[in-house]
């Protein structure tokens, strides 16, 4: 069977083709068909396949990460211990209700011990914190420069902490010493307040 005589065959009246022609008919449709079951079932299964490995592959990752914290437990446990130290010592720094008037009174004492004239030592507004309290304070000192320096130095050197702030410097002072000047510095300290925490916490779960 030649060209021509595939062109002339009437695809209404298959029944008369000859068996060549049936046949290729024939495959071609199985062709088709199995073309369509792959892309309807096959297509999709390998497609799952595809999903299931990249799952298996991503559990493998978090197993393993998970793996590495669970043997890293006891060192994280070690540095929990080491960090709560670090805290209660730093804490420890913080002078209490009854320690803030004799803070004070070591600040006088220092402006005293380095030849500088207190001005005014004030207490500015309170601000509160998540379990502390901070208590800036404003300090007014006249002296000179290598005083003032070593002033700072001192405060520096407390065993509570005191940061010093903003700062401004008046060459004009009240005695008239032209070799003096006037600092204005504010003084910062911190209240620890475990009550104050507690507090929150229980007003949170309240809710």
């Amino acid at each position: 069977m030649n060209i021509q005589e595939l062109n002339e065959l009437d695809i209404n009246d298959i029944a008369s083709w000859p068996v060549f022609a049936k046949s290729i008919l024939i495959a071609f449709v199985c062709i088709l068909i199995g073309a369509v079951g792959y892309y309807a079932l096959i297509s999709d299964s390998i497609k799952k396949l595809d999903q299931t490995r990249q799952q298996e592959i991503d559990l493998k990752s978090q197993f393993e990460i998970r793996a590495a914290q669970a043997s890293s437990l006891n060192a994280y446990r070690q540095q929990m211990v080491q960090l709560e130290d670090m805290l209660k010592s730093q804490l420890k720094q913080l002078p209490d209700k009854t320690e803030v008037a004799g803070l004070l009174d070591d600040i006088s004492y220092i402006a005293t011990n380095n030849g500088l004239k207190l001005l005014r030592i004030n207490w500015e507004p309170e601000v509160k914190k998540e379990f502390y309290t901070e208590l800036p304070m404003r300090i007014d000192i006249e002296g000179q420069y290598d005083q003032l320096g070593q002033f700072s130095a001192d405060i520096a050197a407390l065993p509570r902490i005191v940061l010093l702030g903003s700062f401004t410097i008046n060459k004009e002072t009240k005695q008239g010493n032209t070799n003096d000047i006037i600092m204005s510095v504010q003084a910062k300290t911190y209240r620890y307040d475990p009550d104050q925490k507690q507090t929150k916490t229980k007003g949170t779960v309240q809710k």
